[in-house]
């Protein structure tokens, strides 16, 4: 080697390992990250059958749901009763016992409302979700009683609370839970103001199977009530003492 040339072995060795490097990252893309581990899952799902939407099972609520057209007609509903309205339940007030409500009452009926009751398809049916029986036949007052002689007792929507023979007796005996079959008016309002949009039924006549009863044939001779739900009482009759409060506090 000739004196004053610099020495250049190393940097010979530094460019052919520089060189090597550059081939491999020109082959690979020595940026790239890890690959994610995606494996391959066999596991089918056991995706459950869509609910069948079908109401031919449950009359009560394809009444409720897709009744419209038989509005104004007549209907006859079996299914169980959910709710009753009781009026001493309803009225109570804090601390008041069984013996206090009754006598408000037996002194102004007018704080009850009219006798009605709803029934639905299971006996587990919620009450918002059930068919409203309105306008239920109910017994005659203490107020009545006491005021009308039995000769005078003559609406269509009220039965003697001591009748003995109970299948002849037009209210019928009903409980939460019962099995029952109603007959009456599908509409949206009664002609005493009870409202549904999803419509009711305004009582005509019943059968209990849970507490065995039937309602009896009309009587021809009795006063009819204005259709199912009753109406202004017949020309001559003389109007009850319920009537007789309303039109005091009106």
């Amino acid at each position: 080697m000739t004196a004053g040339m610099p020495h250049r072995h190393g940097l010979r060795t530094c460019l052919l390992i520089s060189t090597s490097l550059l081939t491999t990252a020109c082959g690979e893309d020595t940026l790239k990250g890890p690959e994610a581990e995606v494996r391959k899952n066999d596991v089918k799902l056991n995706i459950p059958p869509v609910p069948s939407f079908d109401l031919a099972n449950k009359p009560i609520k394809e009444l409720r749901v897709k009744g419209k057209k038989k509005l104004k007609t007549e209907v006859t509903v079996k299914g169980f009763v959910t709710w009753v309205y009781d009026c001493a339940t309803s009225i109570r007030q804090p601390g008041e016992d069984d013996k206090a409500v009754q006598e408000r009452i037996d002194t102004d009926p007018t704080l009850c409302e009219r006798a009605k009751f709803y029934i639905g398809d299971d006996k587990d049916t919620p009450a918002e979700k059930s068919l409203w029986i309105v306008d239920v036949p109910r017994p005659y007052t203490k107020l009545d009683l006491k005021r009308l002689k039995k000769k005078d007792r003559t609406e269509p929507l009220k039965c003697e609370p001591d009748e003995k023979d109970k299948s002849k007796s037009i209210c019928p005996p009903y409980a939460v839970g019962d099995e029952v079959e109603v007959t009456g008016m599908f509409d949206l309002a009664s002609p005493h103001s009870e409202r549904n949009s999803d419509g009711l039924v305004v009582y005509k006549k019943m059968k209990n199977t849970t507490q065995p009863y039937e309602s009896p044939p009309p009587n021809p001779e009795a006063p009819t009530a204005g259709g199912a739900a009753g109406g202004p009482p017949p020309p001559g009759s003389k109007p009850s003492p319920e009537d007789l409060v309303n039109k005091k506090k009106g």
